[in-house]
């Protein structure tokens, strides 16, 4: 039997957490929460809509931390672990979003392979969808430390057998992911000060390869992923002040200076940021593109 702590960051959006958490209660029959002792954590960062009395009133047993409203995912994260590792003694931490929901027996099937467990391996999940649950969003990645290319694996594919094997991986989705309190102590926590929001499950990833872990992907460990809830780099026709934004913001993927900051911790190859522009010339000249086009009448779908 191990101690294991969900740790949950949130900020608003209470129906999402709403579901996860009734979700999870639903939970308590299956193999992982009857053979170990499970605490769900989540992290308030300044949410005004409520959260913290509606999850007073309707799930008391869940341990409720408030944030500042300035502590973004990875502080967030941070408070959960340390809560956590300090306060329950736990052995493995799982990293999970009010925005991800177990397809049918996910907890019956982590539990064989937690009881497996090498000492040297940080258990990821296959992550689907959610309004297309047969499409794949994601089994982690690869990252090339001399080019600077990073890709997710399965990206935007039909399910097949290809996906279907367990993967070993440069770094992982940071849902769904078990990580013991070993590898939290060598590897660290995750970066809140380099990669608060964009970067942190990458950062930490690669981090923990390079400190001698795998980061093994398990097929049969399937996640629905609401991707509508992410930052404001996915909004579409977007306007002027939104693009600057999402150019600055450390809500968007396309955060200029935390991914110059990423490419300077993790590439060995001044290449590498020949990919990095590569990225920023083909977001600006899609704007652009889609700017013309908008003028003409003809407008990006939504």
């Amino acid at each position: 039997m191990y101690k294991i702590s969900f740790v949950i960051p949130v900020f608003n959006r209470l129906k999402y957490t709403q579901e996860c958490l009734d979700i999870l209660s639903k939970q308590k029959t299956t193999s992982f929460f009857t053979k170990n002792e499970i605490s769900i954590i989540v992290t308030d960062d300044g949410s005004t809509d409520g959260t913290k009395e509606w999850i007073a009133a309707n799930h008391p047993d869940v341990i409720v931390l408030q944030g500042t409203g300035n502590l973004w995912y990875s502080g967030s994260l941070n408070m959960g672990i340390r809560y956590a590792l300090d306060k329950l003694n736990c052995d493995f931490i799982m990293v999970w979003e009010n925005d991800i929901f177990p397809m049918e027996g996910y907890f019956d099937l982590i539990q064989p392979i937690l009881e497996k467990w090498d000492g040297k391996t940080v258990i990821c999940s296959k992550l689907y969808y959610r309004n297309q649950p047969n499409k794949i969003f994601g089994m982690g990645g690869t990252f090339d430390t001399r080019t600077g290319v990073k890709s997710l694996i399965g990206l935007a594919e039909i399910d097949n057998e290809e996906y279907e094997k367990t993967m070993e991986v440069d770094w992982f989705l940071g849902q769904g992911v078990l990580i013991h309190k070993d590898i939290l102590k060598k590897v660290g926590l995750f970066d809140e000060v380099n990669f608060p929001q964009y970067h942190a499950d990458v950062d930490y990833g690669l981090r923990a390869m390079k400190g001698g872990y795998k980061n093994m992907v398990y097929p049969e460990l399937k996640l629905l992923n609401d991707t509508e809830t992410t930052g404001i780099s996915h909004i579409k026709n977007k306007t002027m002040k939104q693009f600057i934004d999402s150019m600055i913001s450390i809500r968007s993927n396309y955060n200029i200076k935390k991914d110059i900051k990423f490419y300077q911790i993790h590439t060995t190859h001044f290449a590498a940021y020949g990919n990095l522009s590569y990225k920023y010339i083909t977001y600006i000249g899609g704007y652009i593109k889609w700017k013309i086009l908008g003028m003409l009448g003809i407008k990006r779908k939504e």
